[in-house]
C-alpha cells in the first residue's frame, strides 16, 4: 500500500509539474507577444509625435510652403473656393 501510494504521489508530482510549466511557458510566449505590440506602438507614437512636432506649427507650414511649394500654392478667399460634388 505504501509503494502505491508513493508511485501515485510521483506520478501527481510529475504531472502537476508539467502542467505548471505549460501554464508558465504559455504566459511567458503572451508577455512576450504583449511586449512586442508595446515596442511596435512607442516606435510608431514616435513617428507620430515626430509628424506632428514638425508640421504643426503656423510658422513651420509658412518656411516650409516657401522653401518648396512658393509658385505652386496660391491663397483663395472663401468666397472663391467651389464644392465639386460627384454624381456617379
Amino acid at each position: 500500500m505504501k509503494k502505491f501510494f508513493a508511485i501515485f504521489l510521483i506520478i501527481f508530482l510529475v504531472l502537476f509539474t508539467a502542467l505548471i510549466k505549460n501554464s508558465t511557458k504559455r504566459i511567458d510566449d503572451e508577455i512576450f507577444i504583449v511586449k512586442e505590440n508595446i515596442r511596435f506602438l512607442k516606435k510608431e507614437i514616435g513617428d507620430l509625435k515626430l509628424e506632428y512636432n514638425y508640421l504643426s506649427s503656423g510658422e513651420k507650414l509658412m518656411n516650409l510652403k516657401a522653401r518648396f511649394f512658393d509658385e505652386d500654392l496660391n491663397a483663395k478667399k472663401r468666397n472663391e473656393i467651389k464644392i465639386i460634388q460627384n454624381n456617379n
